[in-house]
């Protein structure tokens, strides 16, 4: 690897924040094998092993896998203790241990994501105990080791290099509005040109897909940091409408790419052409203040090109201009504009929401 290309590696990762976590994730794990150490625990590295599978990238996520572990590990070490202590040969007391606690985690929705660190914990109970140590004492002391890794990573997760959720969050929210625009300003031109660039579309509704799973994944993590309801609101509208925007798009995307050739759009190149460029620039400039990189866009330009659209395709009715075109043409047209102006109803009516909670 030269030196060049290492350098790309190591900004990738910090931007990424791999970096960052595998820092937090290094310092936890020294500090819990010291913990261990000094307690003298008896297999203390499950502590540390424990550390390396709840540390996750913001302190939400970190929360959600310790519950995960911890919820697991106390169904299984008790019903790994209780099956061994009925004192029947090693293999029925792991298939009723096994058997116990799954059905214990299923049962429960709560307990549902618990269920492989219930059933592994229940196997080492059974099966790791040592000759004349009581099985309760083994469970207790493997309770103990992943609750000390536990509470180490969330430590280290709230106080080294600390990432939240709710940050993660709306950068993601700041990326989708970016992605749309740029979307929403392909599809247009590219049906204005008559020309559907399909590569970059497919490109950029996988990568917008992929970031709303994201955001949804991040505001779950979210919900565990604290109780931010006024962020949660913001973040929960955002999220929703940029949503719908995607939709917007993706049903003018359909159009887009059934249409070709000469058609209505024709009739108002200009029009298209200013609506376009305006409300992509208003969603750009909501990813901007969704990173705290500038203001509120303005709505101005934007609704005069609304305007002007409008206009136009109402001398285009009193001129019965579609009745040139087949019904097939005519509706895929106006279910196009109809998504534009749909999309920079939602931009505005985002940017008003935005205002009032940042203003009140």
């Amino acid at each position: 690897m030269t030196g060049e290309t290492l350098r790309r590696f190591l900004a990738r990762a910090a931007t990424r924040g791999g970096l960052r976590q595998a820092g937090r994730t290094a310092v936890a794990a020294v500090a819990t094998l010291f913990l261990v150490t000094v307690l003298e625990l008896p297999q203390g590295y499950w502590a540390v092993i424990t550390v390396v599978i709840v540390m996750q990238a913001n302190l939400g996520g970190s929360i959600r896998a310790a519950w995960t572990r911890l919820a697991g590990t106390a169904v299984g070490a008790a019903s790994g203790a209780l099956a061994a202590s009925l004192g029947g040969p090693a293999w029925v007391d792991l298939a009723l241990a096994v058997f116990a606690t799954l059905a214990v985690c299923t049962g429960m929705t709560r307990l549902r994501d618990s269920s492989r660190v219930a059933g592994i914990t229940a196997v080492i109970v059974i099966l790791a105990g040592h000759p004349g140590s009581s099985p309760f004492a083994v469970a207790l002391d493997r309770f103990l080791e992943i609750a000390i890794g536990i509470v180490t990573a969330l430590a280290v997760s709230a106080v080294v290099l600390p990432s939240r959720a709710s940050q993660a969050q709306a950068l993601g929210l700041a990326r989708i509005f970016e992605d749309v625009a740029v979307f929403f300003a392909t599809v247009v031109e590219g049906r204005l040109r008559e020309d559907y660039p399909e590569r970059q579309v497919f490109a950029l509704k996988d990568r917008i897909v992929r970031t709303l799973a994201r955001c949804r994944e991040l505001g779950r993590e979210a919900g565990a940091e604290g109780r931010d309801a006024d962020g949660a609101a913001r973040r929960g509208l955002l999220l929703f409408r940029g949503e719908r925007l995607f939709e917007h798009v993706l049903a003018m995307d359909h159009v887009a790419s059934e249409s070709r050739g000469q058609g209505l759009h024709r009739h108002l190149p200009d029009e298209l052409a200013g609506l376009e460029r305006t409300a992509a620039d208003v969603l750009t400039g909501l990813g901007v203040h969704l990173r705290a990189a500038g203001p509120l866009p303005e709505l101005g330009p934007m609704e005069a090109a609304v305007a002007r659209a409008r206009e136009k395709l109402a001398a285009m009715r009193r001129d019965r201009a579609p009745a040139a075109y087949d019904l097939s043409e005519v509706m895929h047209f106006f279910s196009f504009v109809h998504g534009m102006l749909a999309c920079a109803a939602d931009a505005a009516e985002i940017v008003r929401r935005l205002r009032a909670m940042e203003e009140g």
